[in-house]
């Protein structure tokens, strides 16, 4: 027998005494208990020690053993305590009334050892399984709880983190602005003033950097904004065409000093529910994205039109080309668009995606020898 059966405890419940001698010599391996009546066993089996299984006679006079099993379930103490019913009763009523009852089991009299045996052992090694499983449900759920309350504090202390990071960046962004205004001016000032061609060209390079400081400062402060209360922004009915075909006009300069071709395919009343500045600005990215890495000579091409229920945005040119690798890495704050979109590294692509997520928008990149497409789309 295994060794795990041999400490569990048996109640014996018959109100015939020679039923409760044999029994008693059958059952001599495990720890006994014993049990006359209906009430008794009551008694026994919902005390601080339940036992691990009963043997129940159905026949006994006053409680019967429908009856006992009827209150062992009722009480959460003896519940899941296994019972395996004696009885002299073979109809198929009575033995449904046996399980309607609550019982696992029956041996009929007069019994068979082995039989009898056999269906201990059974009930046993499933209740021993039982509360295996249920020990380990127990663990396993602490575990849980555990893991959980980790993860909650991780959380919490990631977006306490990302709200710092936040805060930071809109506090360094406003602090970098405020100086730099007055070196714009100043420098812009000074170009005005001053003939000398010598110094003419070290102000060109103070204006070209504190141009590109200006930039990305408002550019951090921007995508900052659109993290922390873009969504909560009130969005208004754009004119899409309007607006590229205004971003275009502005960039001509630069597409001519490069001799670029601009080939302009706009579908006509196509309208987005959204935020201007933030939208406008992206669509200068892009367009200045695209002038700025074209080979010289070449077409750039800007399309809007609807497809499946979408607005379509595309701006395609000819120029380097973004290794695979490198697409999922461009649209990242200082990510790898190093080597195509930023040669000093920046966030152009950063700030279109962020404006693109609250918009519910999407972003897609293609590029190879031939071209690079940048497609945004928005549901209309």
């Amino acid at each position: 027998m295994e060794h795990y059966l041999l400490n569990k405890t048996i109640l014996i419940v018959d109100d015939t005494p020679e039923n409760i001698d044999v029994l008693n010599g059958l059952l001599s391996d495990f720890k006994r208990k014993i049990a006359t009546s209906g009430e008794r066993a009551l008694k026994i089996a919902l005390s601080n020690t339940p036992p691990d299984l009963i043997l129940l006679d159905i026949m006994m006079p006053g409680m019967d053993g429908y009856e006992v099993c009827q209150k062992l379930r009722q009480d959460k103490r003896a519940q899941e305590v296994p019972v395996i019913f004696l009885t002299a009763k073979t109809e198929k009523k009575d033995i449904i009334k046996g399980f309607e009852a609550g019982g696992q089991d029956f041996v009929t009299k007069p019994f068979d050892a082995r039989e009898l045996m056999e269906r201990v052992k059974t009930q046993l090694k499933l209740r021993y399984q039982q509360e295996l499983l249920k020990n380990m449900n127990a663990v396993l759920e602490q575990k849980v709880k555990e893991r959980t309350a980790e993860l909650d504090i991780a959380n919490a202390q990631l977006l306490s983190l990302d709200e710092a990071k936040n805060q930071f960046l809109m506090l360094i962004s406003h602090e970098i602005r405020t100086p730099l205004n007055g070196i714009v001016g100043s420098a812009y000032f000074l170009s005005d003033t001053i003939d000398d061609p010598e110094l003419q060209e070290f102000l060109g390079m103070l204006r070209e950097s504190v141009d590109r400081l200006d930039k990305f400062s408002r550019t951090a402060l921007e995508i900052t904004q659109m993290q922390t209360i873009g969504r909560e922004m009130d969005k208004k009915l754009l004119d899409i065409n309007s607006i590229i075909t205004k971003v275009i006009e502005s960039k001509k300069n630069s597409a001519d000093e490069k001799n670029i071709n601009t080939i302009v395919e706009l579908t006509e009343e196509l309208h987005i529910n959204g935020l201007e500045n933030y939208f406008q600005r992206s669509i200068e990215e892009l367009i200045g994205n695209a002038i700025k890495f074209s080979h010289e000579g070449t077409d750039i091409k800007i399309k809007t039109f609807g497809e499946d229920g979408n607005i379509i945005i595309s701006v395609c040119d000819t120029g380097e080309v973004i290794p695979l690798e490198k697409i999922q890495e461009i649209t990242k704050p200082f990510g790898l668009a190093k080597q195509h979109y930023d040669k000093h590294i920046g966030l152009g692509l950063a700030y279109v995606s962020k404006c693109l997520d609250i918009h519910d928008a999407s972003l897609e990149i293609k590029s190879n020898q031939k071209e690079t497409v940048i497609t945004l789309i928005f549901d209309s």
